[in-house]
């Protein structure tokens, strides 16, 4: 890809063209120039053979639709990035057909379209080397970032439970790797040996292979594959971000979730994980603090150009002083909240088990958000349950028998009641109350 990617701009109106012009520029591309529909956006694609076209698409769209499909025929190699006031899914999807490879409504922002920019030049080059053959087809799972700007917000509860979750309602494969370099406190949440750890993988990059990272892997009884972080903070000396990278690369390709839990701070082993990410699950709580330095976080994401839509939100409620005010925390990050987490006093009872909450206690409050957002991180929509599966499910509940030790003993149990004596007949007769005979009040009381 090109440093200073050159573009044109084509757009019936001068004043918006000029708008985009200037708002390009700022973003380090260079504008080759500007033009209308029709021929003089032909004559314009001929003469400065750019590699990304931006085009406006208004009424009438017939004659729009045809700039771009001719701007296509002349330009087959250049991505063409349509904005348009008109958000109707009609229009879009004839857009596409026509050979627009990404569609944006105005008002356009300055970030918004530079990003769509590179992200076409970067399809557009990947497309011609499969096409030359030099693209190794292998099969990459999702990497999920669990990351917060300050520690004790509930970071590795949600890797580890979210961990189960995935396994239990995707039956696809999941590995948790801690790369907290200041606690790891995954194998202790998950009462996992930590005799090998990531630390064994600081070797050579040739040395890094499925075997030797299969070596320092720990399964959970819950399925959940994990690599410990080591027990002694010194020994993070010897692993550099190099080391993350091939580690992350190779379990990728042996597992459908890799699952990063990252400290609560910024340092390089964190910036790696951030950039392999699919999706970045960025946490806070709902206190002031908190929330202050997630704005931070999200500022300095966005000095990187890190891609907005891989961000999501996660509120996680660690007590119960907080009442649900997830608009307000929308209004205060700036960012819509991806999911929300509610407080739930079992969490705490089942660590000191070992054992995740959606695994120890499954009907609770935070292991069905749990469940929730397994699906959502899964691309699974979860199905309502119907008449009989909530009848199953009251029924189990009613007469379970199945309570752990370690339930019963939270529980406060309701006294057996003791068996009946029975006496003999002659007993309950002797002892059963004689009935007062009624007192009968004379006629002529009734009378009067």
């Amino acid at each position: 890809m090109a440093r200073n990617p050159k573009v044109i701009i084509i757009d019936q109106d001068p004043s918006r063209r000029a708008e985009t012009q200037r708002m390009l520029a700022l973003s380090g591309f260079a504008v080759m120039g500007g033009a209308g529909y029709g021929m003089e956006a032909m004559t314009l694609a001929r003469e400065t053979a750019p590699e990304v076209v931006v085009v406006a698409l208004e009424e009438p769209m017939a004659r729009s639709l045809q700039t771009v499909e001719s701007v296509a025929d002349v330009l087959p190699q250049a991505p063409i990035i349509a904005y348009s006031s008109i958000g109707d899914p009609n229009y879009i999807r004839r857009a596409m057909q026509v050979g627009v490879k990404d569609y944006l409504v105005v008002p356009l922002q300055g970030e918004e379209l530079a990003r769509s920019i590179n992200t076409a030049l970067a399809q557009e080059e990947r497309r011609q080397q499969r096409m030359a053959g030099e693209v190794e087809a292998q099969a990459y799972g999702t990497v999920v970032t669990i990351f917060g700007a300050k520690g004790g917000i509930g970071k590795t509860t949600i890797a580890t439970n979210l961990a189960a979750a995935l396994v239990q309602k995707t039956s696809q494969s999941v590995v948790l790797v801690d790369l907290d370099t200041r606690f790891g406190d995954v194998a202790i949440l998950m009462d996992m040996p930590t005799d090998r750890s990531i630390s064994d993988l600081a070797l050579p990059d040739e040395e890094i292979d499925r075997e030797a990272v299969q070596s320092c892997l720990y399964t959970h009884s819950t399925g959940v594959a994990i690599l410990p972080a080591p027990l002694r903070p010194s020994e993070w000396h010897s692993i550099h971000p190099g080391h993350i990278e091939k580690v992350v690369a190779v379990l990728a390709t042996t597992h459908d979730y890799v699952l990063l839990d990252t400290p609560g701070t910024f340092n390089d082993i964190v910036s790696r994980s951030l950039e392999m990410c699919t999706i970045l699950l960025l946490t806070a709580t709902p206190d002031l603090a908190a929330l202050k330095d997630t704005i931070l976080a999200l500022e300095m994401l966005r000095s990187w150009s890190f891609p907005s839509e891989k961000v999501k939100i996660v509120i996680n409620h660690t007590s119960d002083a907080h009442s649900d005010a997830r608009v307000d925390i929308q209004r205060v990050l700036g960012k819509e909240v991806f999911w929300t987490i509610p407080y739930d006093r079992a969490i705490p009872q089942t660590t000191q088990l070992g054992m995740p909450i959606v695994v120890a206690k499954p009907k609770s409050k935070a292991s069905q958000s749990f469940i929730e957002l397994a699906y959502a991180i899964g691309g699974i929509r979860s199905r309502p349950k119907g008449m009989l599966e909530r009848l199953g499910d009251r029924i189990s509940t009613l007469g379970k028998p199945q309570d752990s030790p370690e339930d019963a003993a939270e529980k406060v149990t309701a006294p057996v009641p003791e068996a009946p004596v029975t006496r003999p007949p002659e007993e309950w007769i002797r002892s059963a109350p004689v009935p007062e005979a009624p007192v009968t009040r004379p006629p002529e009381e009734w009378a009067r």
